[in-house]
């Protein structure tokens, strides 16, 4: 087993716990939700960390999951006012529907990796934590700086890394040259991009820090599945990262026995598509 983590003391307590999309945290995205990435990928039927209570906190930050785009009975994670009535292609109603696949998809996909850790032996839990530990450390140490430059963009440092590495796994080359689109931080249907500052810098090590965990946990199964429920949770906002959602969130959707059993009934490929369909128009898929 790893040593203790020793960034963890130093962090913002309240972006590990996040339950809005808002995060103002030195760590550019790799703390981001640790509290429940840990529980996820370590919880049992009973004890302290138990299913139960992890549903219950899930369905605390993210909301329940809707039976249509017009429920408004629900609780939700963002504001749903007049949803019955108005467009679902254009204005607030289609940022309704963009929120809510990336909202309900990141949802899901705590559950399954949670479904698969209550089959497991405490052994087998205990190396998935190790897991988490050691590529969230190692994440601080890479990405980590000064709270006081930190903006939401900057945020996405870490999801962009992660998105990068998972598709270039699970042959991971030594030398990270090729510039990518990664980074690009963007709303389905708007053209601006921004770019997090300094991931010239940080992706290079980054992407090799992600390749040598994965290499150092070679007997952990479905390593990549945690990775980008990682990725994904770490993610400021889904909602405004091609890349995350392309890389981390479409291959949870993508699966043949997606969506988890009393999951969404939305954030399925044939309606997520919509995501693809809007940030391909603008060049930023």
């Amino acid at each position: 087993m790893t040593a203790k983590i020793h960034l963890f003391e130093e962090h913002n307590s309240a972006c590990e716990r996040a339950r809005l999309s808002s995060c103002n945290c030195y760590c550019h995205g790799a703390g981001h939700q640790f509290d429940l990435i840990k529980r996820a990928v370590s919880c049992a039927i009973s004890g302290e960390n138990n299913r139960a209570r992890l549903l219950e906190d899930l369905d605390d930050v993210y909301g329940g999951f809707h039976d249509n785009f017009r429920d408004s009975s629900t609780p939700s994670r963002r504001k749903n006012e007049g949803i019955e009535k108005i467009s679902l292609v254009s204005g607030r109603g289609a940022t309704w529907v963009e929120t809510l696949l990336v909202d309900e998809g990141l949802h899901a996909a705590f559950i399954q990796i949670a479904n698969s850790s209550v089959r497991l032996s405490e052994t087998e839990r205990a190396m998935r934590i190790d897991f988490v530990e050691q590529m969230t450390d190692g994440a601080f140490r890479v990405v980590g700086g000064d709270v006081e430059t930190h903006n939401i963009c900057d945020g996405h440092l870490w999801c962009s890394i992660v998105a990068e590495a998972i598709n270039l796994s699970p042959t991971i080359p030594s030398v990270i040259t090729t510039l990518s689109g990664y980074g690009s931080i963007a709303y389905p249907r708007e053209r601006k991009v921004r770019i997090p500052r300094n991931l010239a810098e940080v992706r290079a090590p980054g992407v090799t820090h992600v390749g040598t965990t994965i290499g150092n946990f070679s007997s952990l199964a479905n390593k990549e599945e945690i990775l980008m429920l990682m990725g994904a949770a770490a993610c400021p906002d889904l909602w405004h990262h091609p890349a995350a959602v392309r890389y981390l969130l479409f291959p949870f959707l993508s699966q043949s026995v997606w969506p988890p059993e009393k999951t969404t009934k939305l954030s399925v490929l044939s309606e997520a598509n919509v995501l693809k369909e809007r940030w391909s128009k603008r060049s930023n898929w």
